[in-house]
């Protein structure tokens, strides 16, 4: 009898597209799990638009709970006689709780320390911001967050009057900038967030740093009707330029914008294309890995 904590991963070789198919329906009709795929692809310019490299031969993985039979091989071969397999048992996992296990508590910025809710906070850490990341984006260990983060403390403490000051955080993902902007004293965050799993964990973490006065929506940037203070786009530079002019009309007149998420090999493009196309002033630039991050204002 097979253990309950394993599964059989059978990597098929040699696949054509006009067998595909086929075998995949044989291997669903033979009681696969699921199939996977690793597609090559470019991503040539900044819209992100991948383009697929297909290839004449390819493989893919596919998963069972228990070791097919032989029968499962034998048509496997009259589907495709070229193809080739091979089979390996492998230990199921609770990933979640895999990957917990090396998130740990940091300091993430001034005095501020980023702490999984499961981890007690270090008596070293002024300020805890309680961050379980769940499926979404931003546990502050990612070189965007992190400038994004120096940005709103920087600008934060160049400001005479933060009090009255509105924030737009565009792709909150855990809500871990909001909490930061709320904490500086913004009087008030709005966060965008497309994905509902986000939406949720952003609301979970809100309500673990008892953080007032940040709302979460679904709204679409092009559906703001409201401008603030300080924008700030954690997002990757393709997105950021078909965004562009929805971002910037969301900046008050003597507002500001943080811009991180932009690769380093497209910063000339995205500065003719974003900064210079909108008459942007760079008032501070940051540049961690292969990434870049901005504060511009108007010009």
């Amino acid at each position: 009898m097979i253990s309950q904590t394993t599964y059989f991963r059978i990597k098929i070789k040699n696949l054509s597209s006009e067998t595909e198919a086929t075998v995949t329906q044989h291997c669903f009709a033979c009681g696969a799990l699921g199939v996977s795929e690793a597609l090559n692809f470019v991503q040539p310019n900044l819209v992100y638009d991948p383009k697929v490299l297909y290839a004449k031969n390819f493989a893919y993985d596919v998963y069972f709970s228990e070791r097919p039979d032989g029968h499962f091989f034998d048509a496997l071969t009259e589907i495709a006689p070229q193809i080739s397999w091979e089979i390996s048992e492998e230990e199921s996992k609770d990933w979640l709780e895999e990957w917990k296990k090396g998130f740990k508590a940091f300091k993430l910025i001034d005095k501020y320390w980023v702490v999984p809710s499961w981890e007690p906070v270090p008596p070293e850490c002024p300020t805890p911001i309680f961050i379980d990341p769940g499926m979404a984006f931003g546990t502050g260990t990612h070189a965007t967050t992190q400038m994004a983060s120096y940005l709103i403390v920087k600008y934060a403490k160049q400001q005479q009057e933060l009090s009255k000051q509105t924030m737009l955080d565009i792709g909150t993902g855990t809500g871990i900038l909001g909490i930061l902007a709320r904490h500086q004293g913004f009087s008030s965050i709005l966060g965008l967030e497309v994905d509902p799993e986000a939406i949720r964990v952003a609301g979970e973490n809100i309500s673990k740093n008892n953080t007032t006065n940040f709302e979460i929506s679904g709204t679409p940037v092009d559906e703001i009707r409201e401008s603030y203070d300080l924008v700030v786009a954690n997002i990757i530079d393709g997105v950021l330029l078909k965004i562009k002019s929805s971002l910037v009309k969301c900046m008050k007149a003597q507002g500001a914008m943080i811009l991180t998420g932009i690769l380093k090999e497209h910063e000339s493009e995205f500065l003719t294309d974003f900064i210079e196309d909108k008459n942007l002033k760079i008032e501070m630039r940051l540049e961690k890995d292969d990434w870049i991050g901005y504060w511009v204002t108007h010009a």
